[in-house]
């Protein structure tokens, strides 16, 4: 049966594209997708643009993979990856743009300081080697305006850096594709001098900010100080800002396994004036070429100190965040406590309902009421089958020291703890149910027990709700519908994303297997994890929200961005950024059991699709 792809981050694998491959999904971001392919024994890295050229997206992502290549195919150089083809496809005019990439097997910079702990002069030496691929990829006539930890790789076999991901590069003569003051980047990695020209000149129509040489440097001194100051740079652990108007601490301040001599220099390579920085990257490299020859014990002891993580297999142009194996022993924990929690439910809720013998007693009989289910309570409580335990204590309410607006993060369901306001839920309510009774009895719950009792199966699973006897409670897809207005504020104030920003997400951090592995979805809360994010949402970060499936399309919307420190941030991030994703026919989906890849790209919405 011939294969209907609906989106390029939904290739199966062994699909063939012009005598190439499909192995796997190796990762996916805002202008495209990313598949290890094959072909006669050769392994290769496919990038495939988001959309089609004549698809009217507005972040013109066939156009920006078009300029990728365009950058690519000037550059040759054991430090960049290598451009080895392109086409289209199915179509050869409207179909998808592909561009076939050298495979780099190894992790990103920040994994592999993470992970491999190297000592000063070994930073040193990779950052000499960078610094001379960007000299000579200026010498050229082009810009990355990304670089950043997570587009520069550390090859496995040989820890040579390579520099990926130009979909925001430029050339000479490239023609402009946004109108916008600032060129396409990352928020943390801009020049002190672009926030000034964006500061002075950003409300003026047609204002561009022409970036140089010293941008790029500054770019690559930003990942050598996060380098030096971060020990677990791509867990999302807390860096010190460098945006602002003052200079950040001496690295060696934050960090005193640093040598003086590296922190000065690595300094210099971030000062607020460009007049202060290398005035190319040959001037950047040549400082640290003299620092190749500095000995001592300071020089070669780990920059960091080691963590007890195990170093794990190395991935191919990206990583897993957690080893596979891991991610299984974890996931059965996870299902095992749960269970625990489900038959703890089931016990308790057959012992609550079973009949007791009247005991005998002189006078009147004494009846205590049952606890009142306060209003809304029962609306809540019939959002899922699933147990609510599996939520966080705290998933309701998010407050931020950093912003008072940011207050909560409506749409992620938790346990009713106290009286609430009443609201429309978002799924049709639980009809109440009759007790039969053919025999003479004790006499049946109140209508208040009963709504204790409904509420009771609310929290149960779908299976454990049936054996109770509790009636059925369909997942409805949800009406689309505008974001809070503190969600919107986070969004587009505080973490400064743009509409339809595309963020790579593991659906389900529950799911096992690796990236390029299906998982199996249901209805109910979910936790995914950013697997590559940009500007503020650093990988690593959780995801809560929830999962529609009932049609046996997928539909999820994540309401709360949950840092490593514990902040977090209300946010409206979708899967399906114009409505449910379809799997396809031969996904072997059903309602409420939907086959679907356990990493997909998630988008930034106004309005819930």
């Amino acid at each position: 049966m011939l294969t209907v792809i609906h989106h390029p981050a939904q290739l199966p694998p062994g699909y063939m594209i012009h005598g190439w491959r499909v192995v796997k999904l190796l990762g996916a971001g805002t202008y495209g997708a990313v598949y290890r392919v094959e072909m006669n024994g050769h392994a290769f890295a496919m990038k495939i643009a988001m959309h089609r050229p004549s698809s009217g997206d507005a972040e013109q992502s066939d156009a920006r993979l078009m300029r990728e290549l365009g950058c690519l195919v000037h550059l040759r150089h054991p430090n960049i990856v290598g451009v080895r083809g392109h086409g289209r496809f199915p179509d050869f005019e409207t179909g998808w743009l592909y561009v076939l990439l050298t495979l780099v097997e190894g992790h990103t910079l920040a994994e592999w300081m993470e992970r491999m702990h190297p000592t000063a002069q070994e930073v040193v030496r990779l950052f000499e080697k960078l610094a001379g691929a960007v000299d000579y990829m200026h010498g050229r006539g082009v810009f990355h305006r990304d670089l950043k930890l997570s587009n520069i790789m550390v090859r496995a076999k040989d820890n040579e850096p390579v520099i990926l991901d130009f979909s925001a590069g430029d050339y000479t003569h490239a023609e402009d594709l946004t109108d916008a003051p600032l060129p396409p980047g990352t928020r943390r990695y801009r020049s002190p001098e672009a926030y000034r020209f964006l500061k002075e000149h950003g409300d003026e129509k047609g204002a561009r900010y022409e970036f140089k040489v010293t941008d790029d440097v500054y770019a690559l001194g930003v990942c050598l100080y996060d380098v030096l100051t971060t020990p677990a740079p791509a867990s999302g652990a807390p860096r010190t800002p460098v945006e602002g108007r003052w200079v950040p601490p001496q690295a060696r301040e934050l960090n005193a396994r640093v040598p003086a001599a590296l922190s000065d220099v690595g300094m210099r390579f971030i000062a607020r004036s460009p007049e202060e920085r290398p005035a190319t990257a040959e001037v950047m490299r040549r400082e640290l070429e003299m620092l190749k020859g500095e000995a001592g014990p300071e020089w070669t002891v780990p920059v960091h100190i080691p963590a007890l993580t195990p170093p794990a297999a190395p991935a191919s142009n990206t990583d897993e965040e957690t080893p596979p194996s891991r991610r299984v022993r974890r996931a059965r924990v996870v299902d095992a406590g749960v269970t625990l929690l489900v038959v703890a439910a089931v016990t308790g809720a057959f012992v609550w309902l079973r009949p007791t013998s009247p005991q005998p007693v002189s006078g009147e009989v004494a009846r205590q009421p049952a606890a009142p289910v306060a209003a809304g309570d029962q609306g809540r409580t019939s959002l899922s089958l699933v147990p609510s335990l599996a939520l966080p204590e705290d998933a309701g309410v998010s407050p931020d020291a950093g912003d008072p607006r940011i207050t909560s993060s409506p749409g992620v369901v938790s346990p009713p703890l106290a009286p609430v306001r009443k609201e429309s839920p978002a799924v049709k309510s639980a009809p109440t149910v009759a007790s039969p009774s053919t025999s003479p009895a004790p006499k049946a719950p109140t209508s208040s027990a009963r709504r204790e009792f409904l509420t009771r199966c609310a929290a149960a699973s779908a299976a454990v709700a049936l054996q109770l006897g509790c009636p059925s409670n369909p997942q409805v897809r949800p009406e689309s519908g505008a974001c809070p207005e503190e969600a919107l504020h986070a969004m587009f104030k505080v973490l400064h994303y743009w509409k339809g920003d595309s963020i790579q997400v593991i659906l389900d951090e529950k799911q096992p297997g690796t990236q390029g592995d299906e998982g199996v979805y249901g209805d109910g809360p979910v936790t995914g994890v950013v697997r590559h994010g940009n500007r503020e949402l650093p990988p690593g970060t959780q995801l809560y929200g929830r999962l529609w499936t009932g049609d046996g399309r997928m539909l999820a919307h994540y309401t709360e961005a949950r840092y490593a420190n514990g902040r977090r941030y209300p946010v409206c991030i979708a899967i399906g950024e114009d409505g449910p994703v379809d799997p396809g026919e031969d996904s072997g989906s059903k309602p409420g059991e939907v086959h679907f890849s356990r990493a997909f790209p998630a988008y930034v919405v106004e309005r819930w699709p």
